[in-house]
This record gives C-alpha cells, structure tokens and sequence, in this order.
C-alpha cells in the first residue's frame, strides 16, 4: 500500500513538473551569436562592447603591422539580445554572422524526474536502513543509498549548467580594424654596412664570451675533480702506510735455531 501511494504522488509530481516545463520551454533557450566586425576605430568599438548589457567571460586582443584585433565572449540578458545585435551591426562593416539557439525543456523535465525518482528511492532507502536489523542488510542498503546520493547529486549539477546556459545568449565578438603598413625607409650604403659591421661586432663578443666561459667551465670542472682523486688517493696511501708499519714480520722457529747454532759456534 505503502508503495502504491508513492508512486501515485511521484505520478502526480511529474505531470506537475512535465506541465510547468512545458509552459516555460520557449524560455528555456540555449542561444549563441557570433559576429565579425571590421571596424574604423578599435579604441572606441571595444568600449561599446564593454558597456553592453551583460558580462564578459573571456576577451584577448591581437596586434601586428597589418591589422589590430579583439575577439569578446560575452553573456546578456535575454531581454536585451535583439537590441545588443543592433548595436554592434552599428559599429562597423560585418563580415561574418551567426545565431542559433536550441530548446532545453526536454532536457530539463527529464533531468528534474530522474531526480525527483532518486529522492523517492533516498526516502525509501533511509526508511530501509533505519528498519534493518541484520548487518549485512544494512551494509548493502547503505552501499546502495551512496550510489544513488552521488547520481541525484550530479543530475543536480546537471540541472543547475542547464539553468546558466538558459540564464542569457552567449554572443561570440570578433573587431577587426586593418592598418596602413608603412615599409621602412631604405638605408644608404653606408648605413647598412655600418649595420652590418654593428652586427659582427656583437655577434663576435658573444662568441668570445661563450669561448670563455667554457673555457673556465672545463678549468674549475678539472681542478675540482683532480682535488677530489688528489684527496681520495692520498687518503688512501696514509691507510696502506699505516698497516704497513703496524705489520711485524716474524721468521720462521727453524731459521731462529739456525741462527742460535751459528751464534754457539
């Protein structure tokens, strides 16, 4: 009976949630918006992008001799969209736009009744536990009721990326401002060797210092590792000279006769 009546509760709690997101499935949207811009003044285009309705999430800026460029991701209000179009038509000659947009109601009415199904088995897992009287029973509920509070747990952040992405489109900005490139003045003859000459000049103090410093390099390398051997090989001629002269050498009993007998005659 106890089952019977939760699951006509759960029956009614997703038709409830079925119907409410059915009425707001136009609002949920999932939008984005790029557009290419080639704009006069790169100063003034990327202060209107700043001061539109909404926030950045990430900008970066380019510069070389030929072009400056800027490229803005940025979230706005829904309500605010249409008119954020219009404002960067405005700001110079579009070369490049793009919309789409996809709906997010189904996704979040299944999302909201898997989580609404992982509560009811939480509730009846708890009521399990709290009822068990042998402990292997109570070792599988409680396994069961962790696995299940991880996956409710993760459709809940699920569902919460769902509700940002619906909070406002995410309009991708690309400004674009080409530069006159100006070719350097050509240098007379004697400019270029005297450039020239700058060159050899330094490229051959690099050399010379590079030379050098390998050359002390190797030098404190050898004197370090001759000092090294210098130590370990005299260290080790004091120990062997030290047993040496620690160490008797004793004849033998039938030469110490010999020379007795001698000695008598």
């Amino acid at each position: 009976m106890r089952q019977i009546i939760a699951y006509a509760i759960f029956f009614i709690f997703a038709i409830g949630v079925y119907t409410t997101a059915e009425a707001e499935e136009l609002r949920q949207l999932s939008q984005t918006y790029t557009i290419n811009i080639q704009v006069e003044y790169m100063d003034t285009a990327m202060e209107i992008v700043r001061s539109l309705p909404g926030h950045n999430l990430d900008s970066s800026a380019t510069f070389d001799n030929w072009h400056r460029g800027a490229d803005f991701r940025r979230r706005v209000p829904a309500e605010s969209f249409r008119d954020v179009q219009e404002t960067l038509r405005e700001l110079g000659e579009v070369t490049f736009e793009s919309e789409a947009a996809f709906h997010l109601g189904a996704q979040f009415f299944d999302v909201e009744v898997r989580i609404a199904a992982l509560s009811q088995e939480i509730d009846r897992l708890t009521e399990m536990m709290i009822a068990s009287d042998t402990l292997e029973v109570l070792i599988a509920v409680n396994d069961r009721l962790s696995h299940v509070s991880w996956e409710r747990d993760s459709l809940i952040g699920r569902r919460n990326v769902l509700l940002t992405e619906s909070v406002g489109p995410i309009i991708h900005i690309s400004l674009f401002e080409p530069l006159e490139w100006v070719p350097p003045e050509p240098q007379s003859f004697w400019e270029r060797v005297t450039t020239a000459f700058g060159r050899s000049i330094t490229n051959s103090r690099i050399g010379i210092e590079n030379f050098l410093v390998f050359i002390a390099g190797s030098v404190l390398a050898f004197v370090i590792w001759t000092a090294i051997l210098g130590a370990v090989g005299f260290g080790a001629w004091r120990v062997v000279k030290r047993k040496l002269r620690r160490t008797k050498v004793e004849p033998p009993p039938h030469m110490e006769n010999e020379k007795q007998e001698d000695d008598a005659q």
